[in-house]
């Protein structure tokens, strides 16, 4: 049982964000930025975990100027697509698709193709030439990482 829903509001020059679960937030965060300190934080009460969601994005924000922090915003949009359309036995963003979908965004390539003997695979590539091969071995959509090349 999971929840599906990840929200996220910002306000100019000051996140006034709404995270129902921080440590929910601090989780998916941990594999997707450079999150050195995650086991130190994780332990903190929720408004200490908000004010690190808060300063994190607020020094990441690549153009303060504006109202936005686009790559907050990049990074929600790819959390809440991976929820839609990765979710499984899992919530989407656990799933090693989800993962590497909220990390390197939507691949430039996606092949699939079944073989009898192991399931079916799901090849995706980007234009950096990294490629991840997933297999579904028994046809329900959980499809696992089976290998990586970079």
């Amino acid at each position: 049982n999971y929840e599906k829903e990840f929200i996220l509001k910002y306000y100019h020059n000051s996140i006034g964000s709404y995270w129902p679960k921080p440590g929910l937030a601090l989780e998916i965060m941990a594999f997707y930025l450079d999150i050195d300190n995650y086991n130190e934080v994780k332990i903190k009460s929720n408004k200490e975990k908000l004010d690190f969601i808060a300063n994190y994005w607020n020094n990441r924000d690549p153009i303060p100027e504006t109202e936005e922090n686009e790559l907050m915003v990049e990074f929600q949009a790819r959390v809440m697509y991976a929820i839609e359309n990765f979710s499984n036995i899992s919530p989407g963003w656990r799933s090693d698709r989800g993962r590497i979908y909220i990390i390197y965004g939507y691949p430039e390539r996606v092949e699939r193709y079944s073989s009898q003997a192991d399931g079916l695979y799901e090849i995706w590539e980007y234009d950096n030439g990294s490629k991840f091969i997933f297999l579904d071995r028994n046809g329900f959509g959980n499809f696992i990482l089976v290998k990586q090349t970079f």
